[in-house]
């Protein structure tokens, strides 16, 4: 979807009105996480440009004391200049679940009760089970995702187990998270050696443990294939998990790797692996779609709506290791193979989650807000 056309509400094209204030809701942007990488693909696209927007960052970085302090001072922040007469024409506000949800559900509020229009975007990896912890949790969603004026989603998958919780009654919008692609990058080179990238939190939901419980079976068959672990978590697990199968010597533990390092390991990657439990539409498999890896991961939450078995990755079943396995030696052992995949996720990746393209889409739903109200 391209941006709205020149003389809408929202196009810088008309001089003679002012740029629509759009107030985004968010963590800080240099938080670690796929909000704050979704915000931050939005904000850079020349596709936002005739908005007038403010990032409003309700979490920081840091120890649970600085955290408490900025989520508290944000919130008295945010409540004293509505009290003032502050009033943007949109808040859009981006939110997970559990302690995210009842943050953002306390924003939420205060700018409906000033008469602001509200979009709540949901980017949580597991509703059912967040609904499944207790009935006031469920109740919780229904009650502010009753109220908002739209409720974005990550994937049509999401959008059914959302209107499965909370009924028919939500106005939904499926809007896929956003990723930078270079649009004048050559083919992909063929590696040197097999690498095998993982990128996220450490740890069970990510499926981190069944990477590793697969690799003596893919070393193998492919004795000189890495695997390179990035992200924070559970890395003295990792490590120890690694040790214990035998395998340390063939891994990488990186750490948390962002901006240009992580750019430089989907480059150096020959296939990226998400065998995640649970997920919205994970960021990082959007990234390795983007830099032309071939991604292999799990049929779960939006995934299956960006990677396509045997077409641009591979998808197996959450903790299927033995499958993990096999597809794993597949497109390790077969370079050639593993370069079509990846040209086909990018071509992919161009047509639907190019920040420009989702962006296009985020404004024409702002767009559809204000005029219901001119």
């Amino acid at each position: 979807m391209a941006p709205p056309a020149a003389g809408g509400a929202l196009s810088a094209e008309d001089p003679s009105s002012s740029p629509p204030r759009v107030v985004i809701l968010g963590p800080e942007r240099q938080a670690r996480g796929g909000i704050a990488s979704v915000a931050t693909a939005w904000l850079a696209s020349p596709a936002m440009a005739g908005v007038d927007i403010e990032y409003f960052p309700t979490m920081k970085e840091g120890s649970r004391a600085v955290k408490a302090a900025h989520m508290a001072g944000q919130q008295a922040r945010f409540m004293g200049r509505l009290a003032r007469g502050w009033r943007p024409d949109l808040v859009h506000v981006h939110l997970s679940y559990h302690t995210s949800f009842y943050r953002k559900a306390l924003y939420i509020e205060q700018a409906l009760a000033v008469g602001l229009r509200v979009v709540a975007h949901v980017h949580a990896p597991d509703l059912e089970g967040f609904a499944a912890a207790g009935p006031q949790h469920r109740a919780a969603m229904k009650h502010v995702f009753g109220r908002v004026h739209r409720v974005v989603v990550l994937s049509e998958a999401m959008a059914r187990t959302l209107r499965q919780l909370c009924g028919d009654g939500i106005r939904l919008e499926v809007i896929y998270n956003p990723v930078a692609i270079d649009k004048g990058a050559a083919p992909r080179p063929a590696t040197a050696a097999p690498v095998c990238l993982f990128m996220g939190e450490i740890g069970d939901r990510k499926g981190t443990f069944d990477l590793v419980d697969a690799m003596p079976a893919v070393l193998a068959q492919v004795p000189g294939a890495r695997f390179r672990f990035g992200g924070n978590g559970d890395v003295a697990g990792l490590k120890a998990r690694l040790a214990d199968r035998g395998v340390a010597g063939s891994a990488d533990v990186l750490g948390w790797v962002s901006g240009e390092a992580k750019q430089a390991e989907f480059a150096g990657a020959s296939v990226y692996c998400l065998p995640s439990y649970h997920e919205g539409l994970p960021m990082s498999v959007l990234e390795a779609m983007a830099a032309g890896l071939p991604v292999l991961s799990t049929p779960i939450a939006g995934i299956p709506e960006a990677v396509i078995d045997g077409q641009t990755g591979a998808l197996v079943p959450p903790g299927d290791v033995a499958g993990l396995s096999a597809a794993l030696r597949r497109l390790l052992g077969d370079g050639a193979y593993a370069r079509i995949l990846g040209q086909a996720g990018l071509d992919r990746a161009r047509r639907l989650f190019d920040a420009d393209v989702v962006v296009g889409q985020v404004r024409a739903l702002w767009q559809t807000l204000l005029d219901e109200v001119a």
